[in-house]
């Protein structure tokens, strides 16, 4: 699931993103999205993207890289299952070039672990709505859209897991065949 919600800045809280998020004394606009990329921002505004996904057999121990490119003139930070993995407190604006990387909020996930997870990234912009992306690799093998059917394929199980799967039915019905004949 992909939320991207905004709110209006009322107070200038922007040391700590998560709990300027929240110390905002405006309405959230909220909505689930299928993709992050090309999502615009606000003038004014704090933004809140959260993603949550899951770790299946054959993403387990990749090493999995997160980049949000935000319109966020106050900076940004992004945490992973509450906790914090990087914060910039200078103006980030990408201009829709993923190389110029001092402008994008990255989180590398070394041996990701399987399950569920939780992906935040908080930021800040004064004015001059623009255009924000997200992305994400694993063990550096291409990029993909931060998208529900791309993250769909972390939780997919190993192949080898479908064949134990199998197998291990096959000798349940065997045994029950066994039991009742």
């Amino acid at each position: 699931m992909v939320t991207y919600e905004k709110r209006s800045i009322t107070i200038n809280s922007f040391s700590d993103y998560k709990a300027g998020w929240t110390s905002q004394a405006s309405a959230i606009s909220n909505g689930l999205i299928n993709d992050f990329s090309g999502q615009m921002g606000g003038d004014n505004t704090y933004s809140h993207l959260r993603v949550d996904f899951s770790i299946g057999g054959s993403a387990a121990g990749d090493s999995i890289l997160f980049e949000i490119a935000p319109d966020a003139g106050y900076g940004g930070a992004i945490y992973l299952d509450n906790v914090l993995l990087t914060a910039n407190h200078t103006d980030l604006w990408w201009g829709g070039n993923w190389n110029n990387l001092s402008e994008i909020l990255s989180a590398n996930i070394a041996n990701a672990s399987l399950g569920n997870h939780v992906l935040e990234a908080y930021w800040a912009e004064g004015c001059c709505n623009g255009g924000q992306g997200g992305r994400f690799s694993v063990n550096g093998q291409g990029w993909q859209s931060l998208s529900l059917a791309n993250l769909d394929r972390l939780a997919v199980p190993e192949p080898g897991t479908f064949a134990l799967l199998g197998l291990g039915l096959i000798g349940l019905g065997a045994s029950r065949r066994k039991r009742l004949g």
